[in-house]
């Protein structure tokens, strides 16, 4: 009996780590997750989608310095934009974009009176707000005419944190509410039915969360409470319960060590993923070491973890990728050919008179055109490219595997397919695009691009709906130009 007692004392008192263990974890990672990823991420995020928008502004900005308009005419101008640009707002809430902006011009630059037009615009202070400067350049010389300084209103951060913030506690709090409430039944059932096997079997089927018992070399399951039936599709009779589900957590290897959670998927009908926190602990059961065995469901956080994800890296509005993820796959495309010397071209392009379109038809007709560009872009593209905004109206493609001719003949190929585009909504609409096409040759990543943005304004000067390409020679020129390379570059080949 002393024995027994012990037994079920020390099974108690695991039984409590357990749930202690299992809500301290759920506390931890929540915490964790939410500091060290995020919440860094969503401001990661909303940074860069106030740097896009900002950049976004610049263009209008510029060309206000291209028609040679006296100061004071040019300083009403200047004011009037900054203006517009205040004024624009979030539809849904009516919460304007930018609280505040700060115009600074090098005048060195500028036939201009020093100072003459510097301005700030908005409010006075802006506590929390982000600031995103954004380089002016000389619409016609391209040199540094500036900096305009834009304060994003950071109440869509809040909004956004708090959000996110409020479903990761309501979750985590509901987790722990179960654990407590499954930890203070168990433990009254233990006391009040005298610390038997019994009370396990209480507890086990009480839990409010999916709880299984697998013995070491069985295929199936030895118990499962109610939960954990409904939760992997448990059939079968006696001791010996099992389903695909289970099958497939089993195939994908369960936690090993005492107390260790491991995240782990399952599939679902219609190809896609549930999500479980599986946690597991050893134990003697019916006079034989067990597995108890615990699922609390995670699908929800993993969801919104994708989003977030997928938003870091992707344009809003056309879907496509956008600039940030561009430039990182062009660093590896470039890294590539250094090791195996495959040819590697980029086309860079953007719509002809976008701003016409803006002004004449709308900014929503105008953001109808980028998305259907964008569906055009996906069609004739192949599919190892990378297709992408790289800001406003201006779309980037990169070309693994790809000559300079074959590169030339895809970008004709979208050229030739945008003009072709029926507008009949919209009458005397046409959109055209002007693009440039340069091979890889060695540069650096920002040479690269601005090989290609010169290809894309030489097409600009000759007329506008035409293709560029650069014809300088390229990286796999130079290298078959190098007989200490050839051997190299076999071996890569061969290798």
């Amino acid at each position: 009996m002393a024995t027994a007692s012990q037994e079920s004392l020390r099974f108690e008192r695991l039984l409590a780590l357990i749930f202690a263990l299992l809500g301290a974890t759920i506390i931890a990672l929540s915490s964790l997750y939410w500091v060290l990823a995020l919440e860094p991420l969503l401001r990661e995020h909303y940074e860069s989608q106030s740097r896009a928008f900002a950049q976004a502004q610049a263009p209008g900005l510029e060309r206000l310095f291209d028609g040679g308009a006296r100061p004071e005419y040019l300083r009403g101008e200047l004011q009037a934009a900054l203006d517009a640009i205040l004024l624009l707002q979030d539809q849904s809430t009516g919460i304007a974009f930018i609280h505040r902006v700060e115009l600074i011009l090098d005048y060195d630059m500028l036939a201009l009176p020093k100072s003459s037009l510097d301005m700030v615009r908005g409010a006075n202070g802006c506590e929390g707000c982000i600031q995103v400067p954004i380089a002016l350049y000389h619409p016609r010389d391209h040199v540094l005419i500036g900096v305009v300084t834009f304060y994003a209103n950071p109440e869509f951060l809040q909004r956004l944190v708090a959000g996110v913030r409020g479903k990761l506690l309501w979750g985590a709090g509901a987790m722990l509410v179960l654990i407590m409430l499954a930890w203070i039944g168990a433990s009254r059932w233990l006391r009040r039915l005298g610390e038997s096997e019994s009370n396990l079997r209480n507890v086990f089927e009480a839990a409010s969360f999916p709880m299984v018992l697998h013995e070491p070399g069985r295929r199936g399951l030895a118990r499962a409470n109610e939960a954990a039936r409904r939760y992997l599709s448990l059939a079968g009779h006696g001791d010996e319960l099992i389903s695909e589900d289970w099958r497939y957590l089993l195939a994908a290897g369960l936690p090993n060590g005492d107390g260790e959670q491991r995240e782990m998927c399952i599939p679902v009908e219609g190809g896609g993923l549930r999500w479980a926190l599986v946690s597991v602990v050893r134990l003697r059961f019916s006079g034989g070491v067990s597995r108890l065995i615990s699922l609390v469901d995670i699908s929800e956080l993993k969801a919104v973890q994708e989003e977030l994800r997928a938003a870091s890296f992707t344009d809003g509005l056309t879907g496509l990728y956008n600039r940030r993820y561009l430039f990182s796959m062009l660093g590896k495309e470039v890294d590539m050919f250094r090791r195996y010397h495959q040819p590697l071209s980029l086309f860079l392009f953007d719509l002809d008179d976008f701003k016409k379109i803006n002004d004449r038809y709308g900014h929503p007709v105008g953001d109808q055109v980028l998305v259907r560009v964008a569906e055009e872009l996906r069609q004739c593209v192949r599919e190892v490219d990378v297709i992408g905004r790289y800001g406003g109206e201006e779309f980037m493609v990169i070309l693994p595997h790809a000559r300079l001719h074959a590169a030339w003949e895809v970008a004709e190929r979208v050229r030739v397919q945008i003009s072709g585009l029926d507008w009949a909504e919209h009458a005397g609409l046409r959109v055209s695009i002007s693009g440039g096409v340069c091979e890889y040759n060695g540069v650096s990543v920002d040479a690269f691009v601005k090989l290609a943005d010169d290809s894309l304004y030489r097409a600009k000067k000759g007329g506008k709906d035409r293709v560029v390409a650069e014809t300088m020679p390229t990286g796999v020129d130079l290298l078959e130009q190098r007989p200490d390379m050839v051997g190299a570059r076999q071996h890569g080949r061969d290798g």
